[in-house]
């Protein structure tokens, strides 16, 4: 969809644009990337998002690298062996590996890192990565010292001893490894007060430079990277609006836009100046239902909002060509995603019908009630773009048009995180999710590679402050196959039971699905070699070229 205040803004910001030029390196060659949302922090421990990510992997490596074909290379390990059974992972580390302030990077490394998260005091969204391995739990409950299921044979190999086979666990290990010379004098739990979120160091190809709030973060290459060195010698990741960040990419001021508008693609290739990049995600976006909420932990209502929505008009008329509606959690373009799942076509006269089945009557305003309580609901989205904010309002339509009041509260990422899906106490903790947090918000969930990662915010031992689990869902049964699925060994076994997952989800609608997108980047003539995938766009940056 064009929008005309989009359309309008945009030819306003190319006239008036202010960001100021980013002055390259002497004797070398810089790149200035633009992000609507900025950093939260930068330690890749602490609820990482996409905007997170993009720098994160920059300065941090993880043992392991995902692949654009979801399989696994070498990274910090140079190679892994499994045993038989299955159950113990032996990973043998590169040497000569240092971290950015020039210690050494050794075994003692990653075993602190994989304890921590099973520290007592964490809480950071990664605790069920190392659920798997022997002495964790312990460790948790404060029952044991160490965990025992890790162990650093010598400086250069790491062994992981498993309960049982667990057909996810490399995936789980996706995670950057962290510096115990600087961390390991602070509780897990103190981690995100401390100063490293700012001032990070780490083994990445690219070193911290400076951290100016709400304008930039800049990276220097770091010369002494153990893997293939990228062309570029500075980075700066700009922070602004999308309209502004857009107008500065067409104007030569900024070299890519991380995301863009898909009604500014076309503007784009009539410019001249750059191009919009497209390719494929493993993401879909959703409306979460917090099941705490008196009208929501109603099936009939949860349906009845279901059939109010028709997602193919809602996703056609914003995204055009660069979305697709969805009925299933999982990304269609992933092994794990299903066509056998409980659709809710288009139906607003079921969707009215559900609601009279559930108790509630048209009031005076054409509102639906029970016991005198209009059915009124508040959607938290974030501020992100003129698209998100004209389907957050075709939403409040549909849903209008059949009894159901919808109020649309904006705000930024960290306001709806850590405000209301991972609420704090008044020591500044993650506490337990209440009714009155929030009712519901949109989304988006991007797979890394497995879709293990889904146990994180569906599971019923997850809820906040144990994980992610922020709408409090509750299913002996998704419990069950989500533990029956780190058991099986063959890809067909394991698509089988997500497919079950995936049915028993859609039964319960906890998620309503909406869509699943490509991804659009904008990126100037001059960035050569231009190679993103669904890791997100700085993960190739060692192929990309200044003209």
């Amino acid at each position: 969809m064009k929008s005309g205040k989009t359309w309008i803004a945009l030819m306003l910001a190319l006239v008036f644009a202010t960001l100021p030029l980013v002055a390259m390196a002497e004797g070398g060659v810089a790149v200035t990337i633009g992000q609507v949302s900025e950093v939260a922090n930068l330690n890749p421990t602490l609820y990482p998002r996409t905007p997170d990510s993009n720098v994160q992997c920059l300065i941090f490596d993880g043992l392991i690298k995902p692949q654009p074909d979801l399989s696994f290379g070498p990274s910090l390990a140079e190679s892994w062996d499994v045993s038989e059974d299955g159950t113990l992972y032996t990973f043998h580390l590169g040497k000569n590996i240092t971290w950015h302030d020039g210690q050494p990077f050794t075994a003692a490394d990653v075993v602190f890192t994989f304890t921590s998260l099973a520290d007592p005091t964490y809480v950071g969204g990664a605790e069920s990565r190392v659920d798997s391995i022997v002495g964790a739990a312990d460790y948790r409950a404060g029952t044991a010292t160490s965990v025992s299921g890790i162990q650093a044979v010598d400086d250069y190999t790491v062994t992981f001893q498993l309960a049982s086979a667990n057909a996810a666990f490399l995936a789980q290990l996706n995670i950057p490894v962290l510096p115990k010379h600087l961390l390991g004098d602070i509780a897990p739990g103190e981690w995100d007060k401390a100063d490293f979120n700012r001032n990070p160091i780490g083994t990445g190809k690219y070193k911290f430079v400076e951290w100016k709030s709400g304008q930039y973060i800049s990276l220097a290459k770091n010369p002494d990277y153990f893997g293939e060195q990228p062309s570029i010698d500075t980075i700066t990741y700009r922070f602004g609006d999308q309209t502004t960040l857009t107008a500065a990419l067409i104007n030569g001021e900024i070299d890519v836009v991380e995301s863009i508008e898909p009604s500014e693609a076309e503007l784009l290739a009539g410019m001249g100046t750059a191009t919009a990049f497209t390719y494929p995600t493993l993401n879909m976006y959703y409306i979460g239902l917090n099941q705490l909420n008196a009208n929501l932990k109603d099936l009939k209502v949860r349906q009845a909002m279901s059939y109010a929505l028709d997602k193919a008009t809602i996703v056609s008329t914003v995204f055009g060509d660069f979305a697709f509606a969805t009925d299933d959690i999982f990304p269609e373009n992933h092994w794990s995603h299903s066509t056998d799942v409980t659709a809710y076509p288009y139906d607003p006269a079921k969707a009215e019908s559900l609601l009279q089945e559930a108790g509630y009557t048209k009031n005076a305003a054409g509102i639906y009630e029970k016991d005198g309580a209009p059915l009124h609901l508040i959607y938290d989205m974030v501020t992100k773009g003129q698209a998100q904010a004209d389907m957050a309002q075709l939403i409040q339509q549909y849903f209008k048009a059949v009894g159901i009041d919808m109020e649309i509260r904006e705000q930024d990422f960290a306001t709806l995180a850590f405000t209301r899906l991972l609420p704090q106490d008044a020591n500044g903790q993650t506490r337990a999710v209440t009714a009155d947090d929030f009712d519901m918000f949109t989304l988006g969930f991007g797979v890394e590679v497995d879709p293990d990662e889904y146990r994180n915010y569906f599971v019923s031992g997850a809820t906040p402050p144990n994980g992610m689990n922020f709408i409090s869902y509750n299913s002996p049964t998704v419990d069950a196959l989500f533990a029956k699925s780190l058991t099986l060994t063959t890809l067909e076994e394991r698509e089988a039971c997500y497919h079950e997952i995936a049915a028993a989800i859609s039964n319960d609608i906890p998620w309503i699905p909406l869509y699943g997108n490509l991804s659009v980047a904008g990126v100037s003539n001059k960035v050569q070699n231009f190679a993103a995938d669904f890791r997100g766009i700085t993960y190739q940056i060692e192929k990309w070229t200044i003209q």
